[in-house]
């Protein structure tokens, strides 16, 4: 769910970059840029379980 999320946030991100006048190449890098930050916490989202897993829990009291 994440992917088609960060997909139309990029797309409305990048039209509103088009909008405001700063062109058609920094329109993209703000579509590609979103896009990536999406894939990359997708992609990362199992590691991050995993280490949060291995941490010390804050509630236990010792």
């Amino acid at each position: 769910m994440l992917i088609p999320v960060s997909f139309f946030v990029a797309v409305a991100l990048a039209v509103f970059s088009y909008s405001q006048g700063q062109g058609g190449p920094i329109a993209g890098l703000v579509f590609f840029g979103v896009l990536f930050l999406g894939a990359f916490i997708h992609v990362t989202h199992p590691t991050i379980l995993k280490v949060k897993e291995a941490l010390p829990s804050r509630s236990s009291k010792e």
